[in-house]
């Protein structure tokens, strides 16, 4: 069956789509941006067949995802895209612009959940065991003392200003997916990081609101903290390479280990779904089998 809409150009599609999300959904740019490549693919791909993106078949979008799969594209990223494109299209059926969705009885491949890295207690040590008291040393110390002490995403660290952190009552307040408030605690390390950290960023009277900023006094970009977290990686001695989530995967999964508290874990994460969070139970698992298996007489 094809769609047939009303709008003028698939730009119009789109921006709209988008504005939608930003000031209605109150998504964050890192997902607008995702949302943006989708839909930016998926346009360009109904350009090079003749295909209007208002007036579109089920088979055309089969079609598209076939093309993905045969380029090599992973199950993850099928189901992202055919999120946003769900997304996309029911969209336009609520406001009217089409009168069915083409999604409708698309399948994906099946998600494909990979288990996290995570660093031991004894690599968190180590790697927020920085003795430098340059500047850019003190900032990097508190950034990652921060996001293993309260599990924070790396656009929820970046968004960070310096009222966000209320040293007095020891929790810092983020903004997480949707736009959503949350009050995390604040760990004693982390709390001694960041009264050393703004100490030094105040003796250098920097204007922006930003809690970290970089030599310029400007907020820090994902780049640069992902970039930094690598130069310590490194410089610590850390046989492994892992990413700022890495830090909130490890703070979860030993929290959990610690406390078995499920939903607990949930809130502290922000995961609207306890689903998404269930992923630490498995890694739970594997710590216990591990520790069975060395332990364990009979194992």
């Amino acid at each position: 069956m094809t769609v047939r809409g009303t709008l003028s150009s698939e730009k119009t599609y789109i921006s709209e789509f988008v504005k939608y999300l930003q000031y209605e959904k109150q998504y964050t740019q890192d997902t607008l941006i995702n949302y943006k490549i989708d839909l930016k693919q998926f346009s360009q791909y109904l350009k090079n067949n003749n295909f209007n993106i208002d007036v579109v078949s089920k088979n055309n979008i089969e079609q598209f995802f076939m093309n993905l799969h045969k380029l090599g594209i992973s199950a993850n990223s099928l189901a992202r895209k055919a999120s946003t494109l769900r997304s996309f299209y029911s969209y336009l059926l609520k406001t009217s612009q089409i009168s069915i969705t083409p999604m409708s009885g698309i399948k994906t491949p099946k998600l494909t959940k990979k288990l996290p890295h995570i660093l031991s207690i004894s690599d968190i040590d180590t790697l927020c065991n920085i003795s430098e008291t340059t500047m850019v040393a003190l900032r990097d110390k508190a950034i990652i003392e921060v996001m293993y002490s309260s599990a924070l995403r790396l656009s929820e660290l970046t968004q960070l200003n310096i009222d966000s952190i209320d040293m007095l009552s020891k929790y810092v307040k983020v903004i997480g997916k949707g736009r959503k408030e949350r009050i995390l605690p604040l760990g004693e390390q982390a709390l001694l990081a960041l009264k050393i950290w703004i100490a030094k960023r105040t003796e250098s009277r920097v204007s922006c609101d930003a809690l970290f900023v970089n030599k310029y006094g400007d907020r820090l970009s994902n780049r640069s903290i992902q970039n930094r977290i690598n130069f310590w990686v490194k410089k610590q001695g850390l046989n492994c390479k892992i990413s700022p989530h890495t830090l909130r995967h490890s703070c979860a999964t030993h929290l959990l280990e610690a406390s078995g508290d499920l939903r607990a874990v949930q809130e502290f994460l922000g995961h609207e779904d306890i689903s998404t969070t269930q992923i630490y139970t498995n890694m739970d698992f594997e710590h216990l089998n591990k520790v069975y298996k060395n332990s364990h007489p009979r194992a």
